[in-house]
């Protein structure tokens, strides 16, 4: 009979591809996880609904839930530095150097961004109601505490650095290659939609959404509701291909070896 061999490079394949299958599995459930809990909180939209649930069924708190409404400034909006007619309560103003590294092992120039200053600006602001009774608002408490809230772009600049002797002298000296500084503008529009998740509380007849008292996740989240939860079951599914084309590219491996195994060990000797 002849030797039976399964080669480094098999045992490998299938390993890593058993290996990925098992965390991008453990992954999915987890997010799985997540979307599940996500259905069970309480909904509101801004409305007389959400003042009368805090009113009369609740002892005017609602430990975990979630609100959705339009961005309002309380007092004066924030001012793009870039347009006039751009308003918002939460500004960021973030100055990033550009530049390339020499790479002495492969030999190429590596792309990378390095913070050099961030501001970030913010007015107090609530939610109201998309339409319809606007004497009804969340505020919103300690925003910037929030977790999952990405401003929009307003403006990306990039200052390209000037060339000349200098620039070519200290790119000899430091292996490194200067691009730029990229300032981007990014903001809380007034008018946008914010899905918020936490805490609400009714005191003085003012609603407010706050870090829940319990532990659980503060989220801002710059879009309705109904998009948010669409994006994470989208990574969901993501995770279930990736498990998927890992398990079929495990088991062809493994059906080969066994193939070749069966073939060599039927295989009559000489």
């Amino acid at each position: 009979m002849s030797d039976i061999t399964v080669s480094p490079l098999e045992i490998f394949c299938l390993g890593s591809s058993i290996a990925f299958a098992g965390l991008f599995y453990y992954l999915r459930g987890q997010k799985q996880k997540e979307v599940d809990e996500l259905l069970k909180i309480p909904r509101f939209k801004v409305g007389e609904h959400l003042k009368q649930v805090l009113k009369t069924g609740s002892g005017g708190m609602l430990c975990y839930a979630v609100v959705e409404g339009k961005v309002q400034a309380i007092g004066e909006p924030l001012q793009s530095v870039n347009f006039v007619s751009c308003l918002g309560v939460l500004q960021k103003i973030i100055k990033k150097e550009q530049k390339k590294t020499w790479n002495p092992l492969t030999r190429t120039w590596v792309f990378g961004e390095y913070t050099v200053n961030e501001v970030v600006n913010s007015v107090p602001f609530k939610l109201v109601p998309s339409a319809g009774d606007n004497n009804v608002s969340v505020h919103v408490i300690n925003p910037l505490s929030a977790a999952g809230l990405y401003l929009e772009p307003v403006r990306e600049l990039t200052h390209k650095a000037k060339e000349g002797f200098l620039y070519y002298l200290n790119q000899y000296i430091s292996k490194e290659k200067p691009i730029g500084i990229l300032e981007v503008e990014e903001m809380l529009q007034v008018g946008s939609t914010v899905t918020g998740i936490g805490e609400l509380i009714s005191s003085d007849n003012v609603i407010k959404l706050q870090p829940p008292s319990n532990g659980k996740d503060y989220l801002l989240i710059a879009s309705d509701f109904k998009s948010f939860l669409s994006n994470q079951e989208t990574v969901v599914n993501m995770w279930k291909i990736f498990t998927a084309v890992c398990g079929l590219f495990g088991a062809s491996i493994f059906a080969v070896i066994v193939y070749r195994i069966y073939h060599q060990t039927k295989r009559p000797e000489k």
